[in-house]
């Protein structure tokens, strides 16, 4: 009889583990968006961009964002490019990249704004386009990002892609960089949601990971979605952006 209710105690917490809800993400899928579409962006001018820090951003042709960041190191001052706008938590990030050089990284911010909650670029002062800036350890602004085509300043491919969770630019999580040749178009979702967050290169899932919680200060939740291009020639192109409601 002992052996009976053991296994019967089994068989009921088999059932009843099918009807837990399965987290976004589990069991290594790149999670698809159900949701409307809350921003495309199709390009035409800069009116819903915001440019801090070196460089440049322009429209070299209708439909693509170029963003370049020369004569620059890693760490130091880039250039950024912000959309102005604020979106929710629960969404996904897509967007086309193409890197025309090698020399430096892309990185892209999620759900950026003060730490008290402030609108970023209304309202706290303006950023030079140091890194510390955004992520430092006294930085004022709240946000995680990922680096995707990841070249050192000496041309040389890193082969790995950073989770970071700001500020104090604490490593969330690690994963191969899929984003390995220049001059090819590599299509980019970022999902987030909650504490869960992917990246997915060319529908595939290159890495994730889910904020267990443990830092003194809240999780990032919503505000805006920027890029960083640092290094010392760091020239990419970015079309087809669009913003989508996860559910």
């Amino acid at each position: 009889m002992r052996w009976m209710w053991v296994w019967i105690m089994v068989a009921l917490a088999a059932c009843t583990s099918g009807d837990r809800k399965r987290p976004a993400g589990q069991a290594g899928k790149l999670v698809e968006p159900q949701g409307e579409v809350l921003f495309a962006e199709e390009f035409k001018d800069l009116s819903n961009w915001h440019h801090e820090g070196a460089g440049r951003i322009f429209i070299p042709e209708p439909g693509i964002l170029r963003i370049e960041c020369i004569g620059s190191q890693q760490g130091g001052v880039g250039a950024q490019a912000f959309c102005r706008l604020d979106f929710p938590d629960g969404i996904a990030i897509e967007y086309d990249l193409k890197v025309l050089t090698n020399n430096g990284l892309i990185i892209t911010f999620v759900a950026m704004k003060g730490l008290e909650g402030e609108d970023m670029i209304a309202g706290l002062p303006p950023r030079e386009g140091r890194f510390d800036e955004y992520t430092g350890a006294d930085a004022r602004l709240r946000s995680y990002h990922v680096s995707v085509s990841r070249y050192d300043d000496t041309g040389k491919h890193t082969g790995v892609s950073n989770w970071r969770r700001n500020p104090g630019l604490h490593l969330m999580g690690q994963g191969p960089d899929l984003c390995k040749e220049i001059r090819q178009w590599y299509r980019i979702r970022i999902v987030k949601d909650g504490g869960l967050l992917q990246l997915g290169v060319n529908g595939q899932l290159a890495h994730e990971f889910t904020d267990p919680g443990e830092l003194a200060t809240p999780l990032p939740t919503d505000g805006k979605v920027g890029f960083r291009a640092i290094g010392a020639n760091v020239q990419a192109l970015i079309r087809n952006f669009r913003v989508v409601a996860l559910r």
